[in-house]
């Protein structure tokens, strides 16, 4: 939703990298907000998150917390960072929404049904207005999906959009969208990761400035943005006439302080009530003094081989990249053991019920392995086309410094080997627009899942056809058909073999080095608590579940 910070990818999902240490920032799917608490008698029924009213009648007027990065814009078609998403979602909604544990529900669109494989009918939520005070209809549904599929606003998410046919207002609370062709993950792009809605007039009023220090965003959702200054901070009010429970914070600050230091002195200090995407080694310090919470994500990180450029078109370079890289001891040193070395991008739990825990397992374990092991390292570097070594650069986001420390690890050992590899720290906003640009052949990918279906990993970044995020260049037959067939298809286990054959000839091609699955930090003053810290707990309307403790 773009976190440990970072902001997760488009440039599509590529912006879910590296956000908030939950993304965005996401894929065929995309990111998805979180289902909103029981909502007022509106007449439809709404879906809770499971909070209740519990601590919900005692009043937080305000609350500070710590964001480890800046944001240059709020718009997520703009800057689709994890951390743009975790502002935006409590601004905006879409038509779907995922609840912390990542069940798909309603949002704006209290329904939802599919007459057929490409039609997609919503019936939408009644009585809710917008912040300034005007109506939600239909048509707004259809103005903010087709600013993101026009190519003249060169929105981020507009990928998400390219297998759309037509969408129309179908009534007065009604949105029929229609596919060019079957496609098994839309139902996900309708969430918060592939839509936040605005008004039209708001849209045709400000295209080109949303999400400026003057313009700011408009949504429905449960706060309101009153003031945006970039690389400061967001300033959020309660939005009274949501149709949602009211939250019990009236007023929020996210501040933004890239140093992990003086994040830590200013939550002792009582400046801040607490931070957001802390890394694992940096929560540590916290737990003295702050409520920390570790949450399994089903993030993902990643080295990234440019397979069209050279050195790394040798997939025996690739490999001798792998065998150099002490995974395990990156989670045990680095990670304090708050992450699992990964053996694909889609993490084991993402599977769901599409394939049974031990049947994923089974495909995992048919993936080779590659271990941390200098002399195979050597071994495959001298059957290479850069068997005498090579210079590369890998850079990693300041919001991520379990990254650079991953990083400098590896380059220790490549230099062992004749391969020398400079680390270089670079701003959030720079890695993201590094994404998918072809400048740099090695890359990390850093994403966040939000979707809990192994497809939303693999589609984007293993099918050639996916040319927005394919940072890779990775073509290869077996895997584009199927995925393909994996995307079309109506059976449930037809769509899963397909999807882990797709994973397994990747896992041999190594286009992507799988470092670690991770878990998201999150601290609170042990005055206040977040409800339902699933997987997914920062990806929709999060703020409207804290509460003063017991």
């Amino acid at each position: 939703m773009t976190s440990e910070p970072g902001g997760n990818l488009s440039r599509r999902r590529l912006l879910r990298l590296a956000g908030a240490g939950m993304g965005v920032l996401a894929a065929s799917g995309v990111l998805a907000a979180c289902a909103p608490p029981p909502a007022k008698d509106s007449g439809d029924s709404a879906a809770g998150s499971g909070t209740g009213a519990q601590g919900a009648d005692v009043p937080i007027s305000t609350l500070t917390l710590a964001l480890p990065s800046s944001l240059s814009s709020l718009d997520v078609g703009r800057e689709s960072g994890v951390l743009n998403y975790l502002v935006a979602v409590l601004a905006q909604e879409s038509l779907l929404a995922v609840d912390p544990s990542g069940k798909l529900g309603p949002g704006l669109a209290s329904s939802w049904k599919q007459p057929d494989a490409r039609t997609y009918v919503y019936t939408l939520r009644r009585g809710v207005t917008f912040t300034d005070g005007t109506p939600f209809t239909a048509d707004d549904v259809v103005a903010s999906i087709d600013a993101i599929r026009d190519p003249k606003n060169g929105s981020a998410l507009g990928y998400a959009y390219a297998g759309v046919e037509s969408v129309k207002s179908t009534g007065d609370h009604e949105v029929t969208i229609r596919l060019k062709a079957p496609d098994a993950m839309f139902a996900w792009t309708t969430t918060a990761g592939g839509l936040l809605v605005s008004s039209r007039a708001f849209l045709t009023r400000n295209r080109g400035r949303i999400g400026t220090a003057k313009t700011l965003l408009l949504g429905t959702g449960p706060y309101r943005i009153t003031e945006f200054a970039a690389d400061d901070h967001v300033l959020l009010e309660r939005n009274d006439d949501w149709w949602g429970e009211k939250p019990a914070v009236r007023k929020l600050k996210l501040s933004f302080v890239p140093d992990a230091g003086t994040r830590l002195v200013a939550m002792k200090s009582g400046a801040v009530d607490g931070a957001l995407s802390l890394a694992s080694d940096e929560a540590r310090g916290w737990e003295s003094s702050a409520r920390v919470t570790y949450t399994g994500d089903r993030s993902v990180v990643s080295l990234a081989f440019d397979t069209a450029k050279a050195p790394f078109d040798d997939v025996h370079v690739r490999r001798a990249v792998a065998h150099a890289a002490d995974r395990e001891g990156m989670v045990k040193g680095i990670l304090h053991g708050r992450a699992e070395v990964a053996d694909a991008l889609p993490s084991r739990e993402m599977w769901g019920d599409l394939m049974p825990a031990d049947e994923v397992r089974s495909g995992y374990d048919a993936i080779p392995a590659l271990p941390f092991d200098l002399d195979a390292a050597r071994a495959e570097l001298a059957k290479s086309s850069a068997k005498d070594g090579f210079t590369a650069e890998l850079h990693y986001p300041n919001s991520g410094p379990q990254l650079g420390k991953a990083a400098l690890a590896l380059a220790s050992s490549l230099k062992k080997i004749g391969i020398t590899l400079n680390v270089k720290e670079i701003t959030l906003e720079q890695w993201v627009a590094e994404l998918g640009s072809g400048k740099q052949p090695l890359q990390f990918l850093w994403y966040f899942p939000v979707t809990g279906d192994p497809a939303e990993l693999a589609d984007p970044y293993l099918n050639a056809a996916a040319t927005a995020t394919d940072i890779a260049h990775y073509d290869n037959r077996t895997v584009n058909t199927a995925l393909d067939t994996a995307k079309s298809a109506t059976d449930k286990d037809v769509r899963a073999r397909e999807l882990m054959k797709a994973v397994q000839t990747a896992g041999t091609d190594l286009p992507y080095l799988p470092l670690w699955w991770a878990q998201t930090a999150s601290a609170f003053s042990k005055e206040f608590v977040l409800l339902d810290q699933g997987p997914f707990a920062f990806i929709g309307p999060w703020a409207t579940r804290i509460r003063k403790s017991a």
